[in-house]
């Protein structure tokens, strides 16, 4: 379901760029108008839309992996890693110096 809203909004983020930059003559004359008037609030509405997808597709994952191997992940964690834990994790790994 999220993915799905989150391609919708994505779909009208692009459209909207298209259409209120390029396209208003494909668009009834009344529409052309209005987006012509309120191109700042059209544009801010498409960007508001990019950016609720985004939110929607962030889980906030954090995962390192090397030659297929799992490193790190900031799910299992809870944290980043220190620089420390990523330097032993990647040598115990097979990351020669």
């Amino acid at each position: 379901m999220r993915m799905a809203l989150a391609q919708m909004l994505q779909l009208v983020f692009f459209g909207g760029l298209a259409v209120s930059l390029v396209g208003k003559s494909l668009l009834p004359e009344p529409a052309a108008k209005f987006i012509e008037g309120n191109q700042a609030m059209v544009l801010g509405g498409c960007f508001l839309c990019n950016i609720m997808a985004g939110n929607l597709l962030n889980t906030g994952a954090f995962e390192i992996t090397f030659d297929g191997e799992f490193v790190w992940s900031k799910i299992e964690a809870g944290r980043f890693p220190q620089m420390d834990e990523l330097r032993s994790s990647l040598l115990a790994a097979g990351l020669s110096n």
